[in-house]
């Protein structure tokens, strides 16, 4: 049974407010709803991934090959985080690592996933760089450029 947006986000907010309280949940809620806002104004290159999730998960896929772009994870004992799933070009994964790693405390190495804390995210020099990141991936296809130029339609 596919979810929708709003009870996706429902039980996102719902599994924060098991660790998180007062203005520090509005903060983080305000990160949400920054990542969902900018990701359905794309309506063309972001969808929406409705498929059943594990709770207190939440993704935008892209709307050409269906994978994964953003996913959002609340773990007990941990503060929510970003993840952005990219392929394995070396190159584009270095870069979104030096991104990430220039706005976190934690440093991601080579191997990590590529996360981010919504407590770095609600620092607005920091949501605005992982923005523009999200903005250049969506402009290659999930941080992969089309063979044929985008041109094709991938199949899921």
């Amino acid at each position: 049974m596919s979810r929708t947006l709003p009870a996706a986000r429902e039980a996102f907010i719902g599994a924060m407010k098991r660790e998180t309280s007062g203005a520090e949940l509005t903060r983080l809620v305000a990160v949400l709803d920054g990542l969902i806002k900018w990701s359905v104004a794309r309506p063309k290159v972001l969808a929406f991934h409705s498929a059943d999730s594990a709770a207190g998960v939440l993704a935008f896929q892209s709307v050409e090959s269906k994978t994964i772009l953003w996913s959002v994870r609340v773990a007990r004992g941990d503060a929510p985080k970003l993840e952005l799933h990219v392929s394995s070009n070396p190159e584009t994964r270095a870069r979104i690592m030096e991104t990430l790693n220039a706005h976190s405390r934690v440093a991601l190495i080579e191997k990590d996933r590529l996360r981010i804390g919504f407590g770095a995210l609600k620092n607005a020099a920091a949501f605005d760089a992982v923005i523009r990141l999200l903005g250049e991936l969506t402009t290659v296809d999930n941080g992969r450029a089309p063979a044929d130029g985008g041109r094709a339609t991938a199949t899921a």
